[in-house]
């Protein structure tokens, strides 16, 4: 590790051994456009800033988990206008990437007969002029509840729930930031995107197998 102006930096061969990713796919995604802006000394040595194993990370768990391929990964950074700068922001823009793939993209004046205000009021989804395809899945999915009596309240629930979980989140994330200085970016995206899902799904079987006793 290399501090310049108070900011540590990396050779390539440290991010070889801190990723576990190769020469030839790190240098793949610098030519991609994927990672920070890097600097080179006289001596043609090129340094990566140190947030660049963060943003490796996240590479490898959208490829590995998720099966993004390198040009969607590419559209994402793009489209999210990825922070490079502030490493807890990256995460958070992680997330919106992991929460709503930019793909087949409906503007907001086209849904306007598909109940998109309501959801919008139940805070359902966000209320912006393009959506994407995950918020599509989820506004279909609200059409389809609509039909039943129990669709508002239990659409309620799971907002007030998120909610309240969101706060424990942030507040337990804060205490584990100020004890050891780092949350794992992978952490974080293990956590929403298997095991949350997991655990909700679990006790929802559980409740349903109790009637069938």
């Amino acid at each position: 590790m290399k501090i310049i102006e108070n900011k540590n930096y990396y050779k390539m061969s440290q991010l070889v051994e801190l990723t576990n990713l190769s020469n030839h796919t790190i240098s793949f995604y610098d030519k991609k456009g994927l990672l920070p802006n890097t600097l080179s000394t006289s001596k043609n040595m090129k340094y990566y800033p140190e947030i660049t194993i963060t943003v490796l990370n996240l590479i490898k768990y959208f490829k590995d988990n998720l099966n993004f391929s390198i040009d969607y990964i590419k559209e994402l950074f793009d489209y999210y206008q990825i922070n490079f700068d502030d490493r807890s922001d990256l995460i958070l823009q992680s997330i919106q990437m992991l929460s709503s793939e930019i793909k087949n993209p409906i503007f907001k004046k086209d849904l306007l007969n598909q109940n998109i205000e309501e959801a919008i009021k139940l805070d359902l989804l966000d209320d912006k002029e393009v959506y994407f395809k995950t918020e599509i899945e989820v506004l279909n999915t609200f059409n389809e509840l609509r039909k039943y009596d129990i669709s508002t309240e239990l659409i309620n629930e799971y907002v007030k729930t998120s909610k309240k979980l969101a706060l424990l989140e942030k507040e337990l994330t804060s205490k584990v930031l100020e004890k050891n200085g780092f949350l794992p970016e992978v952490l974080v995206l293990d956590i929403l995107n298997s095991f949350k899902p997991y655990i909700f799904n679990r006790h929802t079987i559980i409740e349903f197998k109790k009637d069938n006793k």
